[in-house]
């Protein structure tokens, strides 16, 4: 017995792919890189649409009822036109020549649409990821064309720009952002404040030092030191200088 299925979108009832088996098919969780995308975004279920005692009929129905939810904007997840294929797993010349012809990613509209967008063939599509890529930087009052010539100009990485860009500020306490952006407001801390004996409030309660109090809450005098500064809890308590 062969029949034709659907997996599709609990949430929405979206049908996002049509196949046809036999036995426990309809169930495989297995089929392409976008069909397994669409399982981990969505809760996704499937449902046999109609049986079959020839398989010839079945991949008939599944060929039409596909194209009529291509239509619709359906089966987003189906890269081959479907109605050919079965159960034999062995890939002979006749097989894969047909597996070719049906691949929708082969159609000439399809590798039309990949050639204009393809950076190596297409200008314009080339200079707009070039742009991307090489975004102009921020660094204190200097501006630098890209972040690879601004780790140049500071003798760092460019994965070092990055995270200066990442976190707002350059080793020098300087903003550091990418051109057209807001400049970020940040706060530089002090990390030699566990050293200094500075007297603490932890809930009201009064020690003489960042390292006493860390003592009796537990944690790193580093980690506490750092709460107080931004201005937040540490493990549950409110902390602050006196």
């Amino acid at each position: 017995m062969f029949y034709v299925y659907e997996w599709y979108i609990v949430d929405t009832g979206e049908i996002i792919y049509v196949g046809k088996g036999i036995r426990n098919r309809y169930k495989c969780r297995k089929h392409n890189r976008i069909f397994a995308e669409f399982l981990k975004r969505y809760n996704c279920d499937s449902r046999i649409v109609k049986y079959f005692d020839r398989e010839e009929d079945a991949f008939l129905y599944e060929a039409e009822h596909m194209a009529e939810l291509k239509s619709k904007g359906y089966c987003v997840c189906n890269i081959l036109k479907g109605g050919f294929g079965g159960e034999n797993k062995i890939w002979t010349e006749e097989k894969r020549r047909e597996y070719s012809e049906h691949n929708v990613m082969k159609a000439d509209y399809q590798r039309k649409r990949m050639s204009e967008n393809n950076p190596m063939r297409n200008k314009a599509t080339a200079r707009i990821v070039a742009e991307k890529v090489s975004r102009k930087v921020c660094i204190g009052e200097n501006i630098y064309p890209s972040g690879k010539e601004a780790a140049e100009a500071f003798n760092v990485t460019p994965q070092a720009i990055f995270y200066w860009l990442k976190r707002g500020y350059s080793p020098n306490h300087e903003a550091c952002y990418y051109y057209g952006d807001e400049v970020p407001e940040f706060k530089v801390l002090d990390r030699r404040c566990s050293k200094v004996k500075k007297p603490v409030l932890i809930d009201g309660v009064k020690y003489e030092s960042v390292k006493a109090a860390s003592r009796v809450i537990g944690g790193s005098s580093s980690s506490l030191c750092r709460a107080i500064i931004e201005g937040r809890t540490f493990k549950g308590h409110e902390c602050r200088y006196v």
